[in-house]
Protein backbone atom coordinates (compact mmCIF):
# COMPACT_ATOMS: atom_id res chain seq x y z
CA UNK A 1 0.00 0.00 0.00
CA UNK A 2 1.44 3.51 -1.02
CA UNK A 3 0.44 6.71 0.17
CA UNK A 4 1.56 10.42 -0.65
CA UNK A 5 3.20 12.61 1.79
CA UNK A 6 4.98 15.84 2.26
CA UNK A 7 8.33 16.39 3.79
CA UNK A 8 8.50 18.40 7.16
CA UNK A 9 12.01 17.54 7.70
CA UNK A 10 14.80 15.75 7.19
CA UNK A 11 17.64 13.82 9.15
CA UNK A 12 20.14 11.32 8.09
CA UNK A 13 18.52 8.56 6.53
CA UNK A 14 15.23 9.16 7.94
CA UNK A 15 12.69 11.86 7.31
CA UNK A 16 9.25 13.15 9.05
CA UNK A 17 6.44 13.46 6.85
CA UNK A 18 3.00 14.72 6.62
CA UNK A 19 -0.06 12.83 4.72
CA UNK A 20 -1.27 15.37 2.44
CA UNK A 21 -4.93 15.10 3.21
CA UNK A 22 -5.34 13.94 6.96
CA UNK A 23 -2.25 15.32 7.93
CA UNK A 24 -1.11 12.25 9.73
CA UNK A 25 2.55 12.30 11.19
CA UNK A 26 5.38 9.56 10.43
CA UNK A 27 8.56 9.00 10.36
CA UNK A 28 10.00 7.20 7.33
CA UNK A 29 13.45 5.94 6.02
CA UNK A 30 15.03 6.28 2.66
CA UNK A 31 17.51 5.04 0.78
CA UNK A 32 20.55 6.52 -0.15
CA UNK A 33 19.84 7.11 -3.48
CA UNK A 34 17.19 9.29 -2.61
CA UNK A 35 17.88 13.22 -1.03
CA UNK A 36 14.28 14.55 -0.15
CA UNK A 37 13.79 17.85 1.12
CA UNK A 38 11.67 19.75 2.90
CA UNK A 39 8.57 20.76 1.31
CA UNK A 40 9.27 17.55 -1.00
CA UNK A 41 6.00 15.41 -2.24
CA UNK A 42 6.80 11.40 -2.01
CA UNK A 43 5.50 8.37 -2.25
CA UNK A 44 5.62 6.13 0.84
CA UNK A 45 5.43 2.29 0.97
CA UNK A 46 4.69 0.09 4.27
CA UNK A 47 7.38 -2.52 4.91
CA UNK A 48 7.46 -5.07 7.71
CA UNK A 49 5.82 -2.28 10.11
CA UNK A 50 8.08 0.48 8.84
CA UNK A 51 7.23 3.30 6.32
CA UNK A 52 9.08 3.89 3.51
CA UNK A 53 9.87 6.72 0.46
CA UNK A 54 9.43 5.54 -2.10
CA UNK A 55 9.37 7.90 -4.96
CA UNK A 56 9.94 11.84 -5.12
CA UNK A 57 7.47 13.36 -6.89
CA UNK A 58 8.75 16.44 -9.46
CA UNK A 59 9.48 19.16 -7.95
CA UNK A 60 7.56 22.40 -9.72
CA UNK A 61 10.17 25.05 -8.28
CA UNK A 62 12.53 24.90 -5.19
CA UNK A 63 13.98 27.27 -2.76
CA UNK A 64 18.16 27.69 -3.21
CA UNK A 65 21.11 29.32 -1.99
CA UNK A 66 25.00 28.68 -1.86
CA UNK A 67 26.69 26.00 -0.15
CA UNK A 68 30.56 26.48 1.25
CA UNK A 69 31.75 26.23 -2.66
CA UNK A 70 29.07 27.97 -4.51
CA UNK A 71 27.47 25.50 -5.71
CA UNK A 72 23.05 25.64 -5.66
CA UNK A 73 22.36 23.84 -2.40
CA UNK A 74 18.58 23.27 -2.56
CA UNK A 75 17.11 24.24 1.14
CA UNK A 76 13.25 23.57 0.14
CA UNK A 77 10.51 22.64 -2.50
CA UNK A 78 7.16 23.48 -4.12
CA UNK A 79 7.45 26.97 -2.20
CA UNK A 80 4.15 29.19 -3.26
CA UNK A 81 5.44 32.32 -1.49
CA UNK A 82 8.87 33.27 -0.47
CA UNK A 83 8.19 35.62 3.03
CA UNK A 84 10.93 38.14 2.86
CA UNK A 85 11.58 39.93 6.77
CA UNK A 86 13.94 42.81 7.33
CA UNK A 87 13.80 44.87 10.48
CA UNK A 88 15.22 47.92 11.22
CA UNK A 89 17.03 46.14 14.07
CA UNK A 90 19.36 44.64 12.95
CA UNK A 91 19.85 46.78 9.88
CA UNK A 92 19.67 44.73 6.81
CA UNK A 93 22.73 44.30 4.96
CA UNK A 94 22.85 46.07 1.65
CA UNK A 95 21.62 43.94 -1.22
CA UNK A 96 19.72 40.88 0.93
CA UNK A 97 16.23 42.30 -0.55
CA UNK A 98 17.33 41.91 -4.19
CA UNK A 99 19.30 38.68 -3.51
CA UNK A 100 16.01 36.92 -1.97
CA UNK A 101 14.38 38.63 -5.28
CA UNK A 102 16.50 36.81 -7.76
CA UNK A 103 15.84 33.47 -6.51
CA UNK A 104 12.26 34.30 -6.47
CA UNK A 105 11.93 35.26 -10.13
CA UNK A 106 14.00 33.01 -11.23
CA UNK A 107 11.96 29.93 -9.46
CA UNK A 108 8.60 31.89 -9.81
CA UNK A 109 8.12 32.18 -5.76
CA UNK A 110 6.04 34.94 -4.94
CA UNK A 111 7.35 37.55 -2.88
CA UNK A 112 5.84 39.47 -0.03
CA UNK A 113 8.03 42.24 1.48
CA UNK A 114 7.84 42.23 5.51
CA UNK A 115 9.09 45.69 7.25
CA UNK A 116 9.05 44.47 10.80
CA UNK A 117 9.96 46.35 13.80
CA UNK A 118 8.16 49.64 11.97
CA UNK A 119 7.90 50.90 15.39
CA UNK A 120 11.04 51.65 16.48
CA UNK A 121 11.49 53.99 13.57
CA UNK A 122 8.45 54.37 11.31
CA UNK A 123 10.11 56.47 8.59
CA UNK A 124 12.90 54.38 7.87
CA UNK A 125 11.50 51.90 5.51
CA UNK A 126 9.43 54.72 4.06
CA UNK A 127 11.35 55.27 0.56
CA UNK A 128 12.47 51.92 0.54
CA UNK A 129 8.68 50.71 0.60
CA UNK A 130 7.72 53.14 -1.96
CA UNK A 131 10.25 51.97 -4.40
CA UNK A 132 9.17 48.24 -4.14
CA UNK A 133 5.12 48.86 -4.25
CA UNK A 134 6.08 50.66 -7.76
CA UNK A 135 7.89 47.45 -9.14
CA UNK A 136 4.72 45.73 -8.18
CA UNK A 137 5.62 44.60 -4.92
CA UNK A 138 3.69 43.38 -1.70
CA UNK A 139 5.22 45.04 1.23
CA UNK A 140 3.67 45.20 4.48
CA UNK A 141 4.51 47.11 7.65
CA UNK A 142 4.35 44.78 10.96
CA UNK A 143 5.27 45.05 14.41
CA UNK A 144 6.07 41.54 16.11
CA UNK A 145 3.86 42.53 18.99
CA UNK A 146 0.62 43.95 17.54
CA UNK A 147 -1.92 41.24 15.60
CA UNK A 148 -3.14 44.22 14.10
CA UNK A 149 -0.35 44.74 11.84
CA UNK A 150 -0.21 41.15 10.49
CA UNK A 151 -3.90 40.87 9.54
CA UNK A 152 -2.93 41.88 6.09
CA UNK A 153 -0.20 39.78 5.66
CA UNK A 154 -1.69 36.84 7.43
CA UNK A 155 -4.74 36.43 4.49
CA UNK A 156 -2.12 35.91 2.02
CA UNK A 157 -0.40 32.66 3.88
CA UNK A 158 -4.10 30.86 3.46
CA UNK A 159 -3.64 27.69 1.58
CA UNK A 160 -0.63 28.24 0.37
CA UNK A 161 3.21 26.69 0.91
CA UNK A 162 5.43 29.95 2.51
CA UNK A 163 9.11 30.17 3.12
CA UNK A 164 10.51 32.26 6.12
CA UNK A 165 13.26 34.01 4.92
CA UNK A 166 15.62 36.83 6.37
CA UNK A 167 18.42 37.89 8.54
CA UNK A 168 18.73 36.20 12.32
CA UNK A 169 16.77 38.45 15.13
CA UNK A 170 14.48 40.07 12.20
CA UNK A 171 11.32 38.55 14.21
CA UNK A 172 10.33 36.25 11.16
CA UNK A 173 9.08 33.40 13.87
CA UNK A 174 7.47 36.01 16.24
CA UNK A 175 5.65 36.86 13.00
CA UNK A 176 4.80 33.54 12.42
CA UNK A 177 3.37 32.82 15.65
CA UNK A 178 1.75 35.63 15.97
CA UNK A 179 -0.47 35.04 13.06
CA UNK A 180 -0.86 31.05 13.86
CA UNK A 181 -0.48 30.98 17.63
CA UNK A 182 -0.96 27.44 17.89
CA UNK A 183 2.21 26.70 16.11
CA UNK A 184 5.70 26.47 18.34
CA UNK A 185 9.04 28.08 17.09
CA UNK A 186 11.20 28.85 18.43
CA UNK A 187 12.20 32.61 18.88
CA UNK A 188 15.46 34.42 20.24
CA UNK A 189 16.91 37.93 20.53
CA UNK A 190 19.57 40.18 19.49
CA UNK A 191 22.80 39.78 20.70
CA UNK A 192 23.88 43.25 22.97
CA UNK A 193 27.15 42.61 21.49
CA UNK A 194 27.11 42.39 17.80
CA UNK A 195 23.02 43.78 17.21
CA UNK A 196 23.17 40.46 15.44
CA UNK A 197 20.30 37.90 15.95
CA UNK A 198 20.96 34.61 17.18
CA UNK A 199 20.07 31.54 15.27
CA UNK A 200 17.34 29.95 16.97
CA UNK A 201 16.00 27.62 14.13
CA UNK A 202 18.79 24.93 13.49
CA UNK A 203 16.81 23.27 10.67
CA UNK A 204 14.78 23.36 7.82
CA UNK A 205 11.08 22.57 9.36
CA UNK A 206 7.37 22.54 7.88
CA UNK A 207 4.79 23.59 10.25
CA UNK A 208 1.11 23.47 9.24
CA UNK A 209 -1.35 24.86 10.24
CA UNK A 210 -4.98 23.98 10.16
CA UNK A 211 -7.31 27.71 10.65
CA UNK A 212 -5.48 28.44 7.70
CA UNK A 213 -4.48 25.50 5.48
CA UNK A 214 -1.13 26.76 4.82
CA UNK A 215 2.33 25.18 5.63
CA UNK A 216 5.23 27.50 6.66
CA UNK A 217 8.66 26.59 6.31
CA UNK A 218 11.19 28.22 8.64
CA UNK A 219 14.91 27.71 8.13
CA UNK A 220 18.28 28.80 9.66
CA UNK A 221 18.47 32.34 9.82
CA UNK A 222 21.64 34.20 7.75
CA UNK A 223 23.55 37.08 8.21
CA UNK A 224 24.02 37.45 4.51
CA UNK A 225 21.79 35.68 1.67
CA UNK A 226 24.73 33.67 -0.31
CA UNK A 227 23.97 32.97 -4.38
CA UNK A 228 25.06 30.17 -6.30
CA UNK A 229 27.16 31.00 -9.15
CA UNK A 230 25.24 32.36 -11.83
CA UNK A 231 26.32 34.38 -15.24
CA UNK A 232 25.35 37.86 -15.59
CA UNK A 233 22.11 37.05 -17.68
CA UNK A 234 20.29 34.71 -14.94
CA UNK A 235 20.73 37.79 -12.13
CA UNK A 236 19.72 40.08 -14.80
CA UNK A 237 16.14 37.98 -15.14
CA UNK A 238 15.87 38.25 -11.53
CA UNK A 239 15.40 42.19 -11.82
CA UNK A 240 12.10 42.55 -13.07
CA UNK A 241 12.79 46.37 -13.61
CA UNK A 242 15.02 45.50 -16.56
CA UNK A 243 11.93 43.11 -18.37
CA UNK A 244 11.08 45.88 -20.67
CA UNK A 245 14.78 46.49 -22.19
CA UNK A 246 16.10 42.97 -22.08
CA UNK A 247 17.10 42.03 -26.17
CA UNK A 248 17.52 45.40 -27.06
CA UNK A 249 21.36 45.96 -26.21
CA UNK A 250 23.38 46.15 -29.28
CA UNK A 251 25.35 42.73 -28.13
CA UNK A 252 23.07 39.43 -27.64
CA UNK A 253 25.11 38.42 -24.93
CA UNK A 254 25.81 42.21 -23.45
CA UNK A 255 26.01 41.83 -19.21
CA UNK A 256 24.80 45.11 -19.01
CA UNK A 257 28.04 45.82 -16.86
CA UNK A 258 30.39 48.24 -19.25
CA UNK A 259 28.81 47.55 -23.04
CA UNK A 260 28.17 50.34 -25.17
CA UNK A 261 24.92 50.31 -26.32
CA UNK A 262 23.33 48.74 -23.10
CA UNK A 263 19.53 49.19 -23.29
CA UNK A 264 19.67 48.22 -19.34
CA UNK A 265 22.24 51.27 -18.73
CA UNK A 266 20.12 54.06 -20.92
CA UNK A 267 17.29 52.67 -19.16
CA UNK A 268 19.40 53.70 -15.98
CA UNK A 269 20.46 56.85 -16.86
CA UNK A 270 17.19 58.15 -18.33
CA UNK A 271 15.84 57.35 -14.76
CA UNK A 272 12.95 54.34 -16.18
CA UNK A 273 15.45 52.09 -13.92
CA UNK A 274 16.46 53.35 -10.59
CA UNK A 275 20.25 53.87 -9.87
CA UNK A 276 20.81 52.55 -6.65
CA UNK A 277 18.65 48.80 -7.98
CA UNK A 278 20.97 49.06 -11.00
CA UNK A 279 23.95 49.54 -8.48
CA UNK A 280 22.72 46.49 -6.43
CA UNK A 281 22.83 44.33 -10.04
CA UNK A 282 26.44 45.42 -10.84
CA UNK A 283 27.63 44.57 -7.25
CA UNK A 284 25.64 41.16 -7.07
CA UNK A 285 27.34 40.43 -10.48
CA UNK A 286 30.71 41.29 -9.12
CA UNK A 287 30.36 38.95 -5.78
CA UNK A 288 30.32 35.75 -8.40
CA UNK A 289 34.27 36.64 -8.64
CA UNK A 290 34.00 35.01 -4.90
CA UNK A 291 33.03 32.03 -6.71
CA UNK A 292 35.11 31.63 -9.41
CA UNK A 293 38.63 31.94 -7.17
CA UNK A 294 37.45 29.16 -5.01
Amino acid sequence: MTETYRVTSTQKNTAQLVHTSNHQVITAFFPRKFKPICGDEVVVETLKNEFRIKKISKRFNSFCRADSRGRKQHIAANVDQIMVVVATEPEPTRDILNRYLVVAEIEGITPLLVFNKSDLDPLYFVNTINQYEQLGYRCFKTQKHDPSTVADLKSQLANKTTILAGQSGVGKSSLTQLMMPALDLKTGKLSSKTGKGAHTTSVTQMYHDVDLNANIIDSPGVWEYGLWLMEAAEIASGFIDFDDYMGQCKFSNCTHTHEPKCAIQAAVQSGHIKENRYQSYLRIVDSMKYWSQK
